[in-house]
């Protein structure tokens, strides 16, 4: 959305400075605040459309967005009264454009589809904004320009007067910039999300144009955080195993170079090191800063997981491992930092979604499938296949996603006791008056539907002897209502409103009426999610 409103912006700055060009050139234009400005957007926006919300735009467009603020504020507050020339200034010709219609457009898309920079920036468009003021009133006092506008002649308005119009111009933008800038800071807590299956984050270009986090509703990373709740979005391996994609988590999070483990990379077969996120850490001190760690489907198994190594490295890493070749974090001790642990729609005790089509017990040519919902389900098959590079199987997602495995790795993971932890499960079948459960189409994206069919039909024995009885049949299209609940056998309790949470203990919440991307705000079955994860920040940030 950011790209494209600011791609139109710059379709509106070539049609006005076009109109410009006709009453004076370029160099004449750059005297006057205005046009530096939309110069200004023009850059922001172009860069911006060319390589998307990076930190150096954003700072760019922040300076272009304020700048522009305190043209509208100068021309409608300042010079419409002061000539009385409101249609020449704002509704015709390139005033319609520079004075009115992008100062607009460009606010709006700024508060609205940009990421905001950080406060310390607040002063830039103050600084800018006094250097060309102190600019044109040497240059007027020197007679080598008139004006451009009427505070600037300092011979014709007199020294004292002079000063009073620049320390209210200097309070105007300072108050401007503010604004624009203003950050809301609400809590303490960091908000850091990680996606499922086949997903992708905030270093993916796709995020830009399709967030993982509200899809087409909109980014709900930009949503918290322009209500002051700080929340990032990580970039792990699609496919990958629960191990490697928390090493990649913590590279993000410390900003350091992805180590999967000398032990680890032998027995999976790839290489021990990754990419390198050196100084394009996802969060500034991660090791002392208050954190939650929200994961939506596989990124379930992702955080618990990166969280038991955090607080307890691994054992067989630093048995297998020089000391000073160690990472720190399979040296463990850290972690003190960690508030809660949420998990959403994740297998977190597996799922049947792939047990079913291992069990030969299970007759699934005798579950009739709509020919429309055979043809559509190809989407989701494609999109989380593992494809074989070379690693060992045991290091995708897939692997663990199986119930044996997703149990085994269960055992794994502590439950830690000031650590709170908040299960949402989602549920998108409904149960007929016979007891039969069956995918709700008005719920469920038809990709999903067929899995949800057999899902809902599938009784039996995984491999390891684990029983798959009726209460697993209930699903969103991916993972059972049961899975995404507490790990089996960690203290857990149905979450009720009002009851004084404890940590060390999860927290299993009522399910979500929705399928498996319910959550990041439905595909084709939208839903607005927004106010799910404003009271889900909220509740953690009570704690």
């Amino acid at each position: 959305m950011a790209r494209l409103i600011n791609l139109i912006l710059i379709i509106l700055e070539l049609v006005a400075f076009g109109k410009v060009r006709k009453n004076r050139s370029l160099k004449e234009g750059l005297i006057y605040y205005t046009q530096l400005s939309n110069l200004m957007t023009l850059v922001s926006s172009f860069l911006l459309v060319i390589f998307g919300l990076k930190y150096p735009v954003e700072v760019l467009r922040f300076l272009s967005v304020s700048m522009l603020v305190m043209t509208f504020f100068v021309t409608t507050c300042i010079l419409v009264p002061m000539s009385g020339r409101i249609r020449e200034l704002l509704f015709c010709g390139s005033g319609l454009f520079h004075h009115l219609i992008i100062p607009v457009l460009s606010t709006l898309s700024y508060l609205f589809a940009e990421d905001r920079v950080s406060i310390r920036w607040i002063l830039l468009p103050v600084a800018v904004t006094l250097i060309y003021g102190l600019t044109m009133l040497y240059l007027n006092a020197k007679d080598r320009v008139d004006g451009p506008y009427p505070f600037f002649r300092i011979k014709k308005t007199g020294v004292r007067l002079t000063v009073i119009y620049m320390a209210g111009l200097t309070l105007a933008v300072s108050l401007l910039s503010a604004a624009v800038g203003y950050r809301p800071s609400k809590t303490g807590i960091r908000y850091v999300f990680v996606h499922g299956l086949a997903g992708w984050g905030s270093y993916d270009d796709l995020d830009e144009f399709f967030p993982y986090w509200g899809l087409s509703g909109g980014s709900i990373i930009r949503y918290l955080n322009n209500r002051g709740y700080e929340s990032f979005s990580a970039s792990v391996d699609p496919t990958g195993s629960a191990w490697d994609r928390a090493c990649e988590l913590y590279a993000q999070l410390t900003g350091t170079r992805v180590d999967y483990g000398a032990v680890h990379s032998r027995k999976a077969g790839h290489e021990r090191f990754g990419e390198d996120y050196t100084g394009r850490a996802l969060m500034d001190d991660f090791d002392s800063t208050k954190t939650a760690l929200i994961g939506h489907s596989f990124g379930g198994a992702t955080v618990r997981l990166f969280s038991e190594i955090l607080r307890n490295g691994s054992e067989e890493e630093r048995a297998g491992t020089e000391g000073s070749d160690l990472s720190p974090f399979f040296a463990g001790g850290h972690g003190r930092n960690l508030v809660a642990v949420v998990t959403l729609a994740a297998p977190t005790n597996g799922t049947t979604a792939y047990d079913l089509y291992e069990d030969e017990g299970f007759d699934r040519d005798a579950i009739r499938i709509p020919e429309e919902y055979e043809k559509n389900s190809d989407a989701v098959s494609k999109r989380t296949k593992a494809v074989s590079d070379g690693r060992a199987s045991f290091d995708f997602a897939a692997f663990d996603m199986h119930i044996d495995n997703a149990l085994s790795l269960n055992g794994r993971i502590s439950t830690f006791e000031d650590v709170y932890y908040f299960a949402y499960p989602c549920s998108s079948t409904v149960r007929d008056e016979s007891g039969l459960v069956s995918p709700d189409p008005a719920l469920t994206e038809n990709i999903f539907m067929k899995g949800a069919i057999y899902m809902s039909r599938y009784t039996g024995v995984t491999k390891g002897g684990v029983p798959v009885d009726e209460s697993w049949q209930p699903n969103d299209g991916l993972v059972n209502e049961i899975s995404a609940g507490a790990p089996f056998g960690a203290p857990k309790e149905d979450y009720r409103e009002g009851v004084s949470l404890m940590p060390g203990r999860w927290y299993v919440m009522p399910a979500f009426r929705g399928d498996h991307m319910s959550l990041q705000g439905g595909l084709t079955k939208r839903i607005n999610v927004r106010p799910f994860y404003l009271e889900l920040v909220k509740l953690i940030s009570g704690l």
